[in-house]
């Protein structure tokens, strides 16, 4: 952050536009995958299945 901006007191621009971090309670509360299979979508062709799978696993 540059002197300017720390003593405005203000976000830089766009500041808000990025995710913030989950808080304690959040972060408990979150849902947690059992295996990455859960993330495998139904109705998927073979070819795209080795596609998701492939990148996943990068």
């Amino acid at each position: 952050m540059s002197t300017t901006e720390s003593s405005t007191g203000r976000e830089p621009f766009a500041a808000g536009a990025l995710p913030r971090d989950l808080t304690p309670e959040e972060l408990d509360a979150a849902p947690v995958l059992e295996s990455v299979q859960d993330l495998v979508i139904d109705g998927l062709t073979d070819e795209e299945y080795c596609r998701f799978l492939a990148a996943i696993n990068e």
